[in-house]
């Protein structure tokens, strides 16, 4: 899970935020095998390669013209981080590509939530005047292939590059 803060939250105070804090996990086998956490400051670039990674990356983005945010349409998820099991000691590494199409032809679009559609026109449009907020989720389903480095012991009879075959749930908010 990845969240910015607003610039009122930062490394000085006030006027010093939009940090992004990145939080993750791997589940390999029915194991925990790798808990991740990454921040990322604004005046900073994240280094290439580091002891934990925790990343959720839009690589692409385009306008999404129902609303109006720069809506990705690739998405890489990257998680690094030292094994937690006592007999697979040794570095994992995850990576995983995801291609969500355009706006209007997504790929495996569950829906996009207007947050504040549920709430009467009038009170919403109040909201949006005085807070200028217009909050969307955007919720995909898809098949997906996740690039696994692993230690040997983790999975028998297998380490280094492994492949895993599975389906992705990911949200994507957007809160203006």
């Amino acid at each position: 899970m990845e969240f910015t803060t607003t610039d009122a939250y930062g490394r000085h105070g006030a006027g010093s935020g939009f940090v992004a804090v990145n939080v993750g996990s791997l589940v390999i086998g029915g194991k925990l095998v790798a808990v991740t956490a990454e921040t990322k400051w604004p005046d900073e670039a994240l280094p290439e390669t580091a002891g934990v990674i925790s990343r959720a990356v839009h690589t692409k983005t385009t306008p999404d013209v129902d609303t109006s945010y720069n809506a990705p349409t690739e998405l890489v998820f990257k998680w690094a981080a030292p094994s937690l099991l006592p007999d697979a000691p040794g570095t994992i590494d995850a990576t995983l590509t995801l291609d969500v199409g355009q706006p209007n032809a997504y790929k495996g679009l569950i829906e996009k939530v207007d947050v504040l559609a549920e709430i009467p026109y009038v009170i919403k449009t109040m909201v949006n005047y005085v807070a200028g907020t217009k909050p969307y989720i955007y919720q995909w389903f898809n098949p997906v292939t996740l690039h696994v480095n692993l230690p040997s012991g983790l999975i028998p009879d297998k380490s280094g590059e492994v492949e895993i075959a599975g389906t992705l749930y990911n949200e994507a908010t957007f809160i203006s």
